[in-house]
């Protein structure tokens, strides 16, 4: 991680090291914004790891909702529990919210960004049907830019509340 330091704007804690809080810290060290991924984790822990965070100079953060099923089965979408997101905006009212999904197409994407969250990520591949645990649920370059225009127009449709 050091290495890529010099070229890297910005550091990922994937949620199988959330309760990694050595690592937490060096990257909160280093000043860059943080994306923190939270599947399989409880609420003490994704506190912590916020604790040790902004302990550390309060880098900007991106907590994520995150998914850590990595099937491409539809069963997959009982485990997303987009509603942790409103969870997040009340514990977390200063951080920007995400959604590290790995489900097929958008729907996560626009029901997340539906409930306050505005980084997302997905899986990319050139070809859905290349070998590989991850090409049959990841977006194609079709897939993407449709998520991309729906996502687009479901912004336009929130309004403004008034």
């Amino acid at each position: 991680m050091d290495l890529a330091d010099r070229y890297s704007n910005a550091f990922k804690i994937g949620s199988g090291d959330i309760t990694w809080l050595g690592i937490i810290e060096h990257i909160a060290a280093k000043g860059k914004p943080v994306l923190l991924a939270t599947g399989a984790s409880e609420m003490e822990d994704v506190q912590r790891a916020m604790s040790v965070l902004k302990k550390h100079g309060n880098p900007p953060i991106v907590l994520m909702q995150c998914n850590t099923n990595y099937t491409a089965s539809a069963e997959n979408f009982k485990y997303i529990n987009l509603n942790v997101i409103k969870t997040y905006r009340k514990v977390f009212p200063n951080c920007v919210l995400g959604l590290s999904d790995h489900t097929f197409g958008y729907v996560t994407v626009l029901g997340a960004y539906a409930l306050g969250a505005r980084v997302f990520e997905k899986h990319f591949t050139d070809d859905n049907n290349r070998e590989g645990p991850d090409h049959k649920f990841a977006m194609n370059p079709k897939a993407w830019r449709e998520m991309v225009d729906a996502t687009n127009i479901l912004e336009r449709a929130m309004g403004d509340g008034i």
